[in-house]
């Protein structure tokens, strides 16, 4: 048994808490955020509370009186206590734009779940990527928040699991690549550090904001297929598990040893 938090309301997970109307259900007008807490602590909750902040305000979105992204950290660690996963838990946070039609306006609605993280170890096992060909992701002022409406992902997730990958990489629809399933896309040629630029359509990843400004070197620079096998390395980021190597995408193979450093780092900062 375990708790959930919707609207700063903590019930038992197994009551039906979001109704029919809801906005989200009915037309993925939502958005959410995945986050990891460690040791009672949330390491990276600067840069999600920006993110959040930046989604509620491109979307029009707005609490009800007296809520405000504030009240956010302190239920989630909460929650995290009622369900005895302070030590490592992963919560998702999910917003949707309230109850009703189409044209209707109502205050945000807020859905909380924490559970236990188990750390992974990680070192020196990498990812195995492909390339998802089904369909590709839109560019527009929307594209870098994580939107409810996630068919995109879903889809190449399945896509992956059917080739046995372990991630898939999303093209946009100029057929530049762009991020993974569930991560964003860094690669290392001799000794310089690149991502996608996120005018390409990519998700504006936490750990991806964390790390341009540990980092201050890296490039953002424009991708393809053919970039990323004439790279030395390559590895995704995001905010449950960090950096994460990759071996393999498609036929070529890769080294791993500046994303082995770059791993440990940065993990040990945050998650020591």
């Amino acid at each position: 048994m375990h708790d959930l938090c919707f609207n700063g309301v903590f019930s038992d997970a197994g009551t039906p808490v979001i109704p029919a109307a809801n906005k989200g259900y009915r037309y993925g007008d939502g958005f959410f955020e995945t986050l990891r807490v460690h040791r009672s602590a949330i390491p990276l909750w600067s840069f999600h509370r920006n993110r959040i902040l930046k989604s509620m305000d491109l979307l029009d979105y707005s609490f009800a009186a007296g809520i405000s992204v504030a009240h956010l950290y302190d239920q989630i660690i909460e929650l995290c206590t009622r369900n005895q996963c302070r030590e490592n838990a992963r919560v998702r946070l999910s917003f949707s734009n309230g109850n009703g039609g189409l044209f209707d306006q109502s205050a945000t609605n807020y859905l909380i779940e924490a559970t236990p993280l188990t750390p992974l170890n990680i070192a020196g096992v990498g990812l195995v990527l492909g390339l998802y060909p089904e369909m590709q992701k839109e560019r527009h002022c929307f594209s870098g928040l994580k939107l409810a409406n996630a068919l995109l992902f879903s889809r190449a997730a399945q896509f992956c699991t059917r080739q046995g990958w372990d991630d898939c990489l999303i093209q946009n629809s100029r057929h530049q690549v762009i991020e993974s399933c569930i991560s964003n896309l860094f690669w290392i040629r001799g000794k310089q550090l690149f991502t996608p630029p996120v005018t390409e359509g990519c998700v504006e990843g936490v750990f991806r904001a964390y790390l341009m400004a540990a980092e201050p070197g890296i490039k953002e620079e424009s991708c393809t297929p053919e970039t990323l096998k004439e790279a030395d390395e390559l590895f995704l980021t995001n905010a449950l598990r960090g950096v994460r190597e990759v071996f393999r995408f498609e036929d070529k193979t890769y080294a791993g040893h500046q994303t082995a450093a770059l791993c440990q780092r940065h993990h040990g900062l945050l998650f020591p």
